[in-house]
């Protein structure tokens, strides 16, 4: 149990008066008990529960033979454990709710038993491109689901639930969205200290790499409704009693990126931090279903920046990465490369292609026909768009349009992106759609 990291995470974390919330189970918490409740009366520290379910099976001396006996043994065993998990807990701290669960193996059965048990939240999902030759690599797996916040399914766990309310579904870490999507490696481009450092993009002294991160999620928040920035750091790693992995340098880096992240939690005032169960019941709060997501992302990693990729395979792509539009619902997720209308990668959640585990759509919709016109003030765009099936879908129309205001349209959503681009949300269906956008100054 690494208390030592702990207390050096939680000093650090404490000065700027950033609530650190603790990822814990039944022993752990004995260990750090006293600790916890200080942070907790202090400062807001919460906790949340850890599930590791390859070692419950294992402790419970159950060895599935197939997906279906799984299941089984989960819902046999397993709510009576988180019960038993939650209530010792509650025991040693009182005031913990203990309603948010990580995990690191998540199943469709994890997230129905912890809906039943009025859990409000599961953390530990990874977003990336869908996967290639990562046989060997099941711990960077990428899972097909959004990035930030979802409410997750109880028939997809990595897919946003199609009903109202239910698990928020909660990211590891935040990544740079660009870089990991173009290099297909987001242990490398993520916010996480450790991978910061041993990237070597923080030793770069020609850009500051983490502060860059960070600006690329505040500079998105006026055409969202909810920006979280996930910041990650396991105690283990800052253990400074104990060297058998992290020297003394190692550390002092590790906490100096912390430090510039909490600097910047406390003194920017754009930026309010929150415990991540306090995170979660805001967006309950806030939001009945998945919150749609816009995120505009600059290529942030240079050309001659010295990348050490050090979690194989190897990048599909190097830098420099283009200008990019992500976007997430509750149905789809879209990305846009600058100067293209349509996706360059699609997630169909609505109705998810059958091949495909992680919801990849392979044959995407085409613009058979595309007629801009110009009427004095006006601008009219009008779109002819095939479709082999009924589908979610998005178009993009880059360049600043905030001189124009909507007229009309037969698109489901549009919205204005800066001045960065035009998006548009429709639903297709099966065969010729016909889509028009008008425009006027």
């Amino acid at each position: 149990m690494p208390v030592d990291g702990m207390k050096l995470i939680a000093a650090l974390a404490h000065k700027y008066g950033v609530p650190v919330t603790w990822v814990i189970d039944s022993q752990s918490v004995q260990a750090s008990k006293d600790l916890l409740l200080r942070g907790h009366r202090e400062h807001g520290d919460d906790v949340i529960l850890l599930i590791d379910i390859p070692r419950f099976l294992k402790e419970a001396g159950v060895v599935p033979a197939s997906e279906a006996e799984e299941i089984v043994v989960l819902r046999q065993k397993l709510p009576q454990f988180v019960i038993s998990e939650r209530a010792k807990i509650k025991e040693a701290l009182p005031w913990a709710e203990v309603n948010v669960i990580a995990a690191d193996t998540k199943t469709d059965a994890l997230v129905q038993i912890l809906e039943e048990l009025d859990c409000i939240g599961l953390w530990g999902y990874r977003w990336g491109r869908e996967p290639e030759h990562r046989e060997n690599e099941a711990s960077v797996q990428p899972e097909g689901c959004p990035w930030s916040f979802f409410y997750a399914s109880g028939d997809h766990y990595n897919a946003p639930a199609q009903h109202a309310g239910g698990l928020v579904a909660v990211e590891s870490t935040s990544l740079d969205l660009n870089a990991a999507f173009y290099s297909g490696n987001p242990k490398v481009f993520s916010a996480a200290p450790s991978a910061l450092r041993m990237s070597g993009l923080y030793a770069d002294k020609d850009m500051d790499y983490p502060k860059m991160l960070l600006d690329e999620y505040l500079k998105n928040c006026p055409w969202n409704r909810f920006v979280i920035f996930l910041q990650q750091q396991p105690a283990y790693e800052m253990e400074y009693r104990s060297y058998d992995t992290y020297d003394k340098g190692t550390i002092s880096e590790m906490a100096d990126i912390l430090d510039r992240y909490f600097y910047e939690a406390a003194y920017n005032p754009d930026i309010q931090a929150f415990s991540l169960p306090e995170a979660i019941e805001l967006y309950k709060k806030e939001f009945e279903y998945t919150e749609s997501c816009y995120m505009v992302f600059d290529g942030l990693v240079p050309l001659q920046a010295e990348v050490d990729f050090y979690v194989p395979p190897e990048p599909k792509q190097k830098p420099p990465y283009p200008l990019t539009f992500f976007y997430y619902d509750h149905e789809c997720q879209l990305i846009f490369k600058e100067g293209q209308m349509t996706p360059t990668e699609m997630r169909n959640y609505f109705r998810p292609p059958f091949e495909s585990k992680h919801f990849f759509e392979k044959e995407m919709p085409s613009i058979s026909a595309f007629r801009p016109t110009r009427e004095r003030d006006k601008l009219i765009m009008e779109f002819e768009i095939e479709s082999i099936k009924q589908m979610p879908f998005g178009l993009v129309i880059w360049d600043d349009h905030s001189m124009f205001s909507l007229v009309s349209t037969n698109a489901r959503l549009v919205k204005w992106i800066g001045n960065y681009l035009l998006f548009m949300r429709m639903d297709l269906e099966e065969g010729l759609n016909r889509v028009e956008i008008s425009l006027a100054i």
